[in-house]
């Protein structure tokens, strides 16, 4: 059995319902061009995009990748997914403190262990640095390696589909 493109599914859900591109995107609030460009295939639309119009339409358009991932796949990548959040949630307290921390030693007449703070609050510097590009590296979801969206609340990778939280 051939299965029907994703952007003819719409654009049927759409029709059924007498909407126009312009109405849906309206109702989805993206773009016409969006709407005009995912039925005719040009792109593929992300998860999130798909649920709106979903959502709209009250039908279930085939979800992008979110299928195609076996049961122990996904179990994987929700544990890497797991660890990963709990390593960001540590970077970011640690961060916090060396804030903390630098604030505090801001005055010029500080000295730390003999050096005067042009000399040691550089190193302060690299290591927040550092934190903020360790969050930021392991903020990515693991199926696909895309951007996430929220810090401490996604449950959803919107590029892939993959449900990140029981």
């Amino acid at each position: 059995m051939e299965q029907v493109p994703r952007g003819e599914q719409i654009s049927n859900a759409r029709k059924k319902l007498n909407l126009t591109q312009a109405e849906l995107a309206d109702k989805c609030k993206v773009d016409i061009r969006t709407i005009q460009r995912i039925e005719r295939g040009e792109v593929t639309p992300r998860f999130y995009t798909l649920r709106i119009i979903n959502s709209v339409l009250g039908t279930n358009v085939v979800l992008q990748n979110a299928s195609n991932f076996g049961d122990g796949k996904v179990k994987k990548y929700r544990a890497m997914y797991a660890r990963r959040k709990k390593f960001r949630i540590a970077t970011f307290i640690s961060a916090l403190f060396l804030l903390i921390a630098v604030a505090l030693l801001a005055f010029p007449s500080w000295v730390l262990f003999g050096m005067q703070k042009q000399v040691w609050a550089p190193f302060l510097y690299f290591v927040m640095l550092s934190h903020i590009i360790g969050i930021a590296l392991t903020w990515r979801c693991p199926a696909c390696n895309s951007l996430l969206g929220d810090v401490f609340s996604t449950q959803y990778c919107s590029k892939c589909g993959i449900k990140l939280v029981d």
